[in-house]
């Protein structure tokens, strides 16, 4: 079964995922819900496609041209209402971080607020599909606190990795053979999470990352200041 193919199918969450730890009871995790448990789970008919690393790259190097109109392309297909203002705005940023595997491994985002005085962080995650975040932890910094977040949903779905769990055939081929050949996931237990969906992070400096459905993601974090100097990657290759 091809990965894309997997990530339409695979929906149910590994039993004992510890992201719930700080839940209040009003946050809904996909393991709350039976509608995680259906392969059918996914929206029907997405006609979102998946690139390969020959678009995104031209003689080794990242054509961020190219990255954008891929999320351009997810936000048509999504009816995302900031697409057209993102045409113009410096803030919004692509990132392959160094790996050179942009249409498995990489994100783009726009930090809405980052303010260090107050502590606050408020951010868009976007995915292309079956796209992966490199595993990372935040860290202490700037003589601020590690950063703790949160995550909803916004459009399509993610699979939202924290500690623990197996390396079971099925997650891992779930996963980017770029990340793991290169030992940088620690991280198997998963959700499954869809539109509305909400999580976050189980403890402080925990390993975290995620990665999109088979139709892409729009992903709003919440969360205390974000520092770059605090931001740790799991692969060593790794970088903003």
């Amino acid at each position: 079964m091809k990965r894309r193919d997997l990530l339409k199918a695979v929906v149910g969450g590994v039993a004992g995922v510890s992201f719930t730890g700080f839940a209040a009871p009003a946050i809904r995790t996909s393991g709350a819900s039976a509608k995680e448990t259906s392969p059918t789970n996914e929206p029907a008919g997405n006609s979102m496609k998946k690139y390969d690393n020959d678009y995104f790259y031209k003689d080794g190097v990242f054509q961020e041209d190219k990255a954008f109109e891929a999320f351009y392309e997810m936000f048509a297909e999504m009816n995302y209402s900031l697409a057209d203002s993102l045409r113009t705005n410096k803030d919004f940023w692509v990132a392959d971080f160094g790996l050179g595997d942009f249409a498995n491994v990489g994100m783009g985002g726009i930090f809405f607020f980052n303010d260090k005085e107050f502590r606050y962080f408020g951010h868009d995650i976007y995915l292309l599909p079956g796209q992966m975040i490199p595993e990372h932890r935040h860290e202490a910094a700037e003589n601020m606190p590690a950063k703790h977040e949160s995550w909803q949903v916004r459009n399509g779905s993610i699979f939202n990795f924290s500690e623990g769990g197996e390396k079971t055939p099925q997650v891992l081929a779930m996963l980017p053979k770029s990340q793991l050949d290169a030992n940088a996931i620690t991280c198997f237990n998963y959700k499954h999470m869809t539109v509305g969906d909400q999580d976050r992070l189980g403890r402080l400096t925990a390993p975290h990352f995620m990665m999109a459905g088979s139709e892409g993601a729009i992903v709003t974090e919440y969360a205390c200041y974000h520092s770059m100097d605090g931001l740790k990657f799991t692969n060593p290759k790794a970088h903003p």
